[in-house]
């Protein structure tokens, strides 16, 4: 609301920039909630540039390791091989 008081925006600009934004925002949960599903997240972290710098899906949450620690933690958990999704036909 401080950009409606200051007069940069009017309410109506300041609701709809707010729809907007929780609309784009829905639609990337979806994408990536799509990309998870299909496997293409897990494919994205195995690549060795990605691993390299310790991006991880999710967070493990332990306040005692530090962040190396924490990767390594994370891989172990995730350490089956990659396969993709798929749904048995009968």
């Amino acid at each position: 609301m401080s950009r409606v008081y200051l007069r940069y925006h009017t309410p109506r600009q300041v609701a709809i920039g707010a729809g907007i934004g929780a609309c784009l925002g829905v639609a990337w949960y979806m994408f990536v909630m799509i990309l998870r599903y299909m496997g293409w997240v897990e494919w994205a972290l195995r690549i060795k540039a990605v691993e390299m710098l310790w991006f991880k899906d999710g967070d493990i949450g332990s306040l005692e390791h530090d962040l190396r620690e924490e990767w390594m933690e994370w891989r172990q958990r995730h350490q089956q091989p990659l396969q993709k999704v798929t749904k048995k036909r009968k």
